[in-house]
């Protein structure tokens, strides 16, 4: 009997149970949803974003769950979840459309420059989030330009219809600029040294002009990083920033920043090992090119061991390793004063390219840039090749800025590729002036685009006006013909002179062509065909020699240049070596019938970590053949850019005023930066010392000139400054070595603008 009762007992609560699960599920059950305050936007779609269906059971987590996915739409300024017998209600007021944007109080930066930060435009749907983050980001934009102190304040109309314009209100500040620089605890290297490190400058009256003394918490930033790097650099691997402190002048909008800093002790190299797990190259081979950058005992210094870096990865590339890892390790003996370095060396896995994406190029077409990329989808990664095509890229020079960002993708074994670039202005209109300390003038004009409608394409006019010359020139090139690495040139020009000083003028009048093709991917072969015809007239009071000169002469030549190129970089070569050979042949057809020959060999080399060297050679020859004598016109001639500090085409043999060239010549010069510390000013500099000369005059007619062979040379600085009014050039040169019969141009500038 017990054991029945228990039964019966115990299926009446399993059924009570049951029943009241049942009831409670009816209840809480959606069967039905209203949707309300809907205006431009379909019920269902506001269901769908809801995530809800019928019959689903209604908690208060549920609807907590759809106002959050409804407001996430940013669509809605208001939502109310309502749940009664089994009719889930959503009444909704939707975001105003933007009807106009519109800016006020701006006059620094332009309203298009803004509209490009915002992410609300016309036709928008209105979001407060939105404004706010679109706020941050023109506030972003003034900060960047030093206006740290601008405020923004959006304010809305109301139209009708549910739609708003919205008006920024722009309070713009004057540029906040430092006024100065005080570095604290330094006691090895100077404050003023520190400040000549630093990209943010303080305020001078000469400094109106730049804008390094604009105050920038991120180039602040950038500025610690730099000293950092520098005591690290020179023995200091414990240097730190105790604090930065920014603080605004009273009654100012300049800025007062105050460094403190801990130097630390100074350290040198300790003991230097190498573990290496690659097969093909032994130990001591890399042990060596370590100590081509620093030994033990020599001053810490964390660059060497960067570069050292890179150096152990092009040795492995030469010898078939594309893949590797080095992992310099270091350990302090602070007692010795000492660094260790351990170099981990591993083969790395295998890593190949999966997409190659471009960004930024908003006016170059993707195949200019991908034609100029060595490597393809698919390709194994090579950094050396990355690198190479990065310069190559540059070296284009229609872009202020190029980046290769290297993505990770779900796939260990691959990576995608971006290309990043920045726009620059290609196209460039030119007005020089030149002058010389023998009061000679002229101005120079011309119209360039190296990039001619976005498709690499160089199209080129100059000209050049005296009192005693006229020159023009066109050119157009197209660099991959037929989609082939394969450059095309065509060129007309015309050059008329007429020197006060002589008793004749000369015209010139010719066309060419020029084609280029790779021959590897360090060689390359180029030939070349022109067509001119020089005319001279002679005055009618013209000395016997100006009379031999008088007659037209018809040239056509061809000919060829071999480039072997071994610089490390096209863009900015800091070691390896450019040899060039040229060779013209005139004879198929035309009236004159010569051979010249030209070498050209340039070899650079890194002296310091702020200095590179250059050597530059060049030499010529010409000869005549079948029984005539190459023309005047041909002869080779220096001054100008070749041998600087002597006036184009005014060296060598000379009769009267008149300069004749010659047919041999050399030109030596050798080169390297200087540091003036005048970056704040956006002004480099480069030290030169030129050598040359030109001789020789084989048409016995001549025999009255002095043609031998005599050197001269000038030592002088070349500024070159990118100011505000655009950029300008300035050489200045001292004649260390000349003859009477040469005109020197010590001084020399011109000024481009671009656009």
């Amino acid at each position: 009997m017990f054991y029945l009762f228990k039964l019966r007992y115990t299926f009446i609560i399993f059924l009570f149970f049951n029943l009241t699960t049942v009831a409670f599920g009816d209840v809480n059950k959606i069967v039905e949803i209203d949707i309300q305050g809907t205006q431009r936007i379909d019920t269902e779609t506001v269901i769908s974003y809801s995530n809800v269906d019928l019959g689903d059971i209604y908690t208060e987590e549920l609807g907590n769950k759809i106002l959050k996915d409804l407001f996430d739409t940013n669509l809605f300024s208001n939502i109310e979840v309502i749940f009664d017998e089994n009719r889930l209600q959503i009444k909704v007021r939707e975001n105003p459309t933007i009807n106009l944007v519109k800016f006020s109080g701006n006059s620094k930066i332009k309203d298009e420059d803004l509209l490009i930060e915002i992410s609300l435009k016309e036709r928008s749907v209105y979001s407060r989030s939105k404004v706010k983050k679109d706020t941050e980001r023109m506030l972003s934009l003034y900060q960047r330009s030093g206006r740290l102190s601008t405020e923004i304040i959006p304010k809305v109309e109301l139209l009708d219809n549910n739609r708003i314009n919205l008006t920024y209100e722009i309070t713009e500040s004057d540029i906040a600029e430092v006024s100065k620089i005080i570095i604290l605890g330094n006691e090895v290297f100077t404050s003023s040294k520190i400040k000549s490190i630093m990209k943010t400058k303080e305020k001078t009256f000469l400094r109106f002009l730049s804008s390094a003394d604009r105050y920038d918490p991120d180039k602040l930033e950038y500025d610690k990083q730099l000293v950092t790097d520098f005591y690290n650099n020179n023995g200091y691997p414990e240097f730190r920033f105790i604090s930065a402190i920014a603080q605004l002048s009273i009654n100012k909008n300049d800025f007062e920043i105050i460094l403190s800093l801990n130097e630390g002790d100074k350290y040198d190299f300790g003991e230097i090992k190498v573990n290496n797990t690659l097969n093909k190259i032994s130990s001591d081979s890399i042990y060596n090119q370590v100590n081509s950058f620093f030994k033990s005992g020599d001053a810490y210094n964390a660059s060497k061991i960067k570069e050292s870096v890179k150096q152990i990865k092009n040795f492995a590339e030469l010898s078939g390793y594309t893949f590797i890892e080095i992992n310099p390790s270091l350990s302090t003996n602070s007692e010795k004063k000492l660094v260790n370095v351990n170099f981990e060396i591993n083969e790395g896995p295998r890593v190949y390219i999966n997409e190659i994406d471009i960004a930024g190029n908003t006016r170059t077409v993707d195949k200019v840039i991908r034609r100029e990329f060595s490597l393809s989808e698919g390709d194994a990664y090579n950094k050396l090749a990355i690198n190479y095509s990065k310069d190559s890229i540059r070296v284009l020079n229609f872009f202020s800025e190029v980046d290769i960002k290297e993505i990770k993708t779900e796939y260990p074994d691959k990576l995608d590729l971006e290309i990043v670039v920045e726009e620059k202005n290609t196209g460039e209109a030119s007005l020089g002036a030149g002058y010389s300390s023998a009061n000679s003038t002229s101005i120079n004009l011309g119209l360039k685009e190296t990039n001619f409608l976005g498709k690499g394409q160089k199209l080129n006019f100059t000209t050049s006006f005296s009192n005693t010359r006229n020159t023009y020139d066109i050119s157009f090139t197209e660099p991959y013909f037929n989609n082939k690495a394969l450059a095309l040139t065509g060129s007309l020009y015309s050059n008329f002179t007429d020197p006060s000083s002589v008793n004749y003028e000369t015209e010139d009048l010719g066309l060419g062509f020029i084609i280029q093709l790779p021959l590897s991917n360090n060689t390359f072969l180029s030939t070349r065909y022109s067509l001119f015809t020089s005319q001279v007239k002679a005055d009618s009071n013209a000395t016997q020699y100006e009379t031999l000169l008088a007659g037209t002469d018809t040239i056509s030549t061809i000919g060829y240049t071999l480039k072997y190129d071994m610089r490390n970089s096209r863009y900015k070569p800091s070691r390896g070596f450019l040899f060039e050979i040229d060779q013209d042949i005139a004879g198929l057809g035309g009236t004159s019938y010569y051979i010249k020959n030209q070498l050209d060999y340039n070899i650079y080399k890194k002296l310091s970590d702020r200095l590179i060297g250059a050597f530059k050679f060049q030499a010529g020859s010409l000869n005549g053949f079948n029984s005539e004598y190459a023309p005047l016109a041909s002869n080779f001639k220096l001054g100008g850019k070749r041998l600087r500090g002597f006036k184009s085409g005014k060296v060598g043999p000379r009769t009267g005023n008149s300069y004749t060239g010659g047919q041999y010549y050399y030109l030596t010069s050798i080169e390297t930066n200087i540091d003036f510390n005048l970056d704040a000013f956006d002004i480099t500099s480069t030290l030169f010392l030129d050598v040359g000369s030109v001789w020789g005059l084989e048409n016995p007619a001549y025999s009255n000139i002095y043609d031998d062979h005599e050197m001269r040379s000038s030592l002088g600085v070349n500024f070159n400054w990118d100011s505000a009014i655009g950029p300008i050039n300035i050489i200045y040169a001292t004649i260390l070595e000349n003859e009477t019969t040469d005109t020197t141009d010590n001084l020399y500038f011109d000024i481009g603008y671009n656009f």
